[in-house]
């Protein structure tokens, strides 16, 4: 199978994934999570009218007229807290003193704050005059109700969780968090920990892996190692159907004597609409799709594997979160020094977005390679340069995202 272009090997993806389903979840768990159904306000918010300041409430036709030179008093009948309230009702000259919150008195229609007024126990004088409404929050002056406060698909932030609390909600409905089986194949692997006997490497691509998926709203499970064994890798993508909604393979995906992923997840039943992706880093790729199930293999190479993953999967991967914006939002960026590599394919190259000067700039990794994990710390963005626009010199823009 050729390789394809990586926005057609997004679309194949993002057609084959459905989110994994609905869940109520509590106040204190609700952060990041998405919104499976729309938040709609069954009250006012506040409930009532209320005043924000500590004063005096009053019907402000009695103060029309009043200044420094012609003050009006007003007798004080009843005092009053926050969550407490009036038993008297406002009447003509006559006014009750509340804190901030506290409902506003029958009768009453304006406020006026402490610091602006002369005040003994029994009376208050008001300097000034006053319209209907002054200083008064009315009731659903936050929040009407019908009013829809977040849309379904919706990632889940500070604001929604404290509005959600204030609507009196103790849970709210969720998409479930879709869970990932990480499989890692090749002869060569050793896991970090253990002794690295000379030409064997340390296992980094499962780890890297689970934490960028994580990162997109993932729980991970770790699979296992399989050999470059056919059975093997067949085994643990048995395990990972148990109770996976998505498995994620790293190595065997190129086009070597013991590159056997591909055979494994045909023999397991999964047809391969794509084997390979027009791009660097991140070419070798085979993904699987299998009664409603994606397999991601991804290539062994640590940085080739990651950005795969993070540039051409992830818009699938953020759609089964249950989100419903989960294609890249892409931006104008500036480089910040040349980068002159050609290439047959797009090339996605990773690192730092800054904002100098009121422009956004990308700081290039000095070293794209395709196995240089450590050019992807501290990283945040990707530059997309196409195939027939290199070399690019600093100072010129390109459309990139934000990881």
């Amino acid at each position: 199978m050729g390789k394809c272009d990586y926005k057609y090997a997004t679309e194949v993806l993002v057609n084959n994934v459905v989110p994994t389903g609905i869940c109520s979840v509590g106040l204190n768990e609700l952060y990041g999570r998405i919104l499976a159904e729309d938040l709609v306000a069954e009250e006012n918010v506040p409930a009532f009218a209320r005043s924000p300041y500590d004063g005096y409430a009053f019907r402000a036709c009695d103060t029309a007229g009043a200044s420094e030179e012609r003050p009006v008093t007003f007798k004080v009948i009843e005092n009053i807290r926050a969550g407490q309230v009036a038993e008297k009702e406002v009447t003509e000259n006559t006014a009750i003193r509340l804190m901030t919150g506290a409902p506003i008195p029958k009768g009453a229609d304006a406020v006026c704050k402490y610091e602006d007024t002369v005040f003994t126990d029994t009376e208050v004088t008001i300097s000034a005059g006053y319209k209907s409404g002054a200083n008064v929050v009315a009731e659903g002056e936050d929040i009407k109700l019908g009013t829809t406060l977040a849309k379904a698909g919706t990632r889940i932030d500070i604001g929604i969780i404290g509005t959600a609390a204030s609507l009196g909600l103790s849970a709210v409905k969720v998409y479930i968090k879709p869970k990932a089986g990480i499989i890692s194949t090749g002869d060569e692997i050793v896991a970090p920990g253990e002794e690295l006997p000379y030409g064997k490497i340390r296992n980094s691509n499962s780890h890297t892996i689970a934490a960028a998926l994580r990162q997109l709203g993932f729980e991970t499970v770790y699979l296992g190692h399989a050999r470059d064994d056919v059975d093997e890798i067949c085994d643990l993508i048995a395990r990972g159907e148990e109770d996976c909604d998505l498995i994620v393979s790293t190595g065997g995906v190129s086009v070597g004597d013991y590159d056997l992923v591909p055979d494994a997840m045909e023999k397991k039943g999964y047809s391969i609409p794509v084997g390979g992706v027009k791009m660097k880093p991140g070419m070798a790729c085979a993904y699987g799709v299998k009664d409603g199930r994606l397999m991601l293999g991804l290539s062994g190479n640590p940085a080739s594997s990651l950005t795969n993953l993070q540039c051409v999967c992830a818009p699938a991967l953020r759609k089964m979160t249950g989100l419903s914006e989960y294609g890249h939002r892409l931006i104008k960026m500036e480089l910040a020094d040349d980068f002159r590599k050609g290439s047959n394919g797009v090339r996605f190259i990773r690192g730092r977005l800054d904002f100098v000067d009121g422009r956004v700039v990308l700081r290039a990794s000095q070293d794209q390679g395709n196995i240089v994990m450590s050019s992807v710390i501290d990283c945040n963005a990707y530059g997309i340069i196409a195939p027939d626009r290199a070399p690019v010199y600093a100072g010129e823009i390109i459309d990139g995202f934000i990881v």
